[in-house]
Parts: C-alpha cells; structure tokens; sequence
C-alpha cells in the first residue's frame, strides 16, 4: 500500500494513500491526511454538543488511544464505527428530547379525545332523531339528503352516476360531521327531545376539561390544591334546595373543613370579600342562581384575582336560567377568564 503521486491533503499538502484519500473523501467530503482527519473528527462531534443546561448530553471526544484506532481499522470496521456513534447520540438526544416530544404527542392525544367525544354526543342526540328531524335539520345545515351511486341501466347495460335518498345511518354520519355539536343540540331543544342526560354529561366533561387545562398552566403545588378542591366540591349534596345563598354558604364550608381544616368563611382583602377561602383559593357562592347573579361574578372575577394567586372556583347551586343564556355565559367566562373553575350543582 504505498503512495501514489496526485492523492495529497486537502489542508497540508502532504501526500496520502490512495485507501486515505478515499476513506476521508467518503466521510469528511474532501481528502486529508490522518492528522487532520482527526481534527476534522473532533469538529464534527463538535458540533453536535449542545450545552448540558440546554436539556442534551455532551457528546464525548474520543480519546487520542481510541482515535488511533479508528483510523487503523479496515473500512469495513470504520463504518461500523460511524454508524454506532450516529446511533448512540440518537439515543442520546432522544432520551433528553423525549420529555418535550411526549408533551406534544400527549397534546394532540387530548385534543383527539376530544374531537371523539364530540362526535359521540352528535351521534346519541342524532339517532334520537326521526327520520324527517333528520331531514329538515340537513336542510337548515343545507346539507343535501342524497348521495352519489353508480347505477346500471337495464336495457343497454351501461353504468352511469345518478343520485338516492341516504338512509337513516347515512343522514346522521353526514351531520356528524358537518353539523356543529351546538346547532344539533340547539335544533333537538326546537324540537322538544329530552336530551338532559347528553346535556348533563356534556357539561361534566366540559368542566373537566376547563379545569384540566387550568391545572396544566398552573405550578404544581397550586394545581394539586386547585383539582383536590374542585373534586371535593363536586362531591357535594346540598341537604334541599334553599332560598337563600348563606345556607349554601354555611353548608359548603362545614362540608370543607371536614378535608381542609383551614377553611374560612368571607376573607377580607382589599376591596373583596369571597364567600370561601381554601389554602389561598377564592370561592365564590352563587344559589339560588339567576341571570343578575351570573352578571355579578365577571366583576369579582377582575377583583378577586389580585388578591388570590392561587386561583377562582364560582359554585353555582340552582341555576334558574335558560341554556342558551347560561351557554352563553359560561363561554364567556371561559373567552375572557379562562383560569377560573365554575361548578354547576
């Protein structure tokens, strides 16, 4: 294996064998001698080292020992080599990656979740329908009612497209995913369905979702307090119906401090005054519930949030609102304060 004249470094000039010349060629895209193919080596891994406060390994130089020999090796064993090393900081990244990659593959697993759900509630109201309900709510979506089929003429045998009424079943996979979950519900109400156990479950899991969200954005002392509040309230059977707010109030609060000893009833702090406070968490008391009540919470909202860092529940017992008005409602507090938490009981 000697040297031949024309195959030198690309950087000293020095000669090199034509095995060096291709080797480096291959690997480092020009030709050098094995000094600064070393070099060359140490830069690229170099490159890949990204500072350990930043959330990725260093990836470590080899050793002068170590580097000697590579370059000794066959070709056949250096590739090996190279190969192993991609694969090892592969792992390496991966391993520090994985953290911010499962956030995003768990985010839009939510999101999935949620679209599915949907798409369940659409169909259990739809299925109630009968078939002229069906009919007359594509025709508000101006969905059509017919579909597209291939059809064979019986005397020429030829095929051709012409249209046919959809089915039961075809109607409602069409609104299912063409029509808003809200103008089916708000088309089954026009109608007089009893739809109140989609509604029921409906607004559960909206309320789990609202505060899911709340919980992810919130540090965790705060949010571990937040969901075992908010889950403890949800337990809560107010013994009638009162008429007055206070006994709501007093009822809830004994029901509290049987879990949070520290609960207290009307905590002044500046201009406020919630109902409950629980470990730095305003509660806000709301029953019997009318329209004036739910305009009043928007202002203490504002309010309320400078004084209690740790977060909002508004409780609302006996809601005497229409849906839509309440719907309303609950959208907007959701649009303009979405960190605080309303429980309907």
């Amino acid at each position: 294996m000697g040297v031949f004249m024309g195959y030198y470094c690309n950087i000293c000039r020095k000669d090199i064998t034509r095995e060096e010349f291709f080797y480096s060629s291959n690997k480092f895209d020009r030709p050098l001698c094995r000094e600064h193919q070393e070099l060359e080596r140490r830069n690229q891994e170099r490159s890949f080292r990204v500072d350990q406060q930043e959330g990725l390994m260093v990836e470590q130089e080899p050793s002068e020992t170590h580097a000697e020999e590579i370059i000794d090796l066959d070709e056949t064993n250096k590739e090996n080599v190279a190969k192993s090393g991609w694969k090892s900081l592969g792992k390496k990244v991966a391993v520090k990656m994985g953290k911010g990659v499962i956030k995003g593959v768990k985010k839009v697993a939510d999101s999935s979740k949620k679209r599915s759900q949907i798409r369940k509630w659409k169909n259990h109201i739809l299925r109630r329908m009968t078939m002229s309900q069906l009919k007359r709510l594509c025709f508000e979506r101006k969905i059509s009612i017919k579909k597209i089929v291939l059809k064979e003429d019986e005397h020429s045998e030829e095929v051709y497209f012409g249209k046919r009424n959809c089915s039961k079943g075809e109607l409602v996979s069409k609104l299912k995913s063409k029509a808003p979950l809200d103008a089916i519900i708000s088309f089954a109400k026009r109608n007089r369905m009893n739809i109140r156990d989609i509604i029921g479950d409906i607004e559960r899991k909206k309320a789990e979702w609202k505060v899911k969200e709340i919980i992810e954005k919130s540090d965790k002392n705060g949010r571990e307090i937040l969901l075992e509040l908010e889950k403890t309230i949800r337990k809560f059977v107010p013994m009638s119906q009162y008429d007055k707010e206070i006994y709501y109030q007093d009822s809830l609060a004994s029901f509290l401090k049987s879990k949070f000893p520290d609960t207290k009833i009307e905590v002044s702090r500046g201009s406020t005054r919630p109902d409950i406070v629980v470990r730095g968490i305003a509660i806000e008391i709301k029953g019997p519930t009318h329209a004036k009540d739910l305009i009043s919470i928007a202002d203490k909202c504002l309010r309320y949030k400078q004084y209690f860092p740790n977060g909002m529940l508004c409780v609302l017992f006996s809601v005497n609102v229409s849906h839509h008005r309440y719907e309303d409602w609950l959208k907007g507090m959701n649009k303009h304060h979405p960190d605080v938490v309303v429980i309907k009981i």
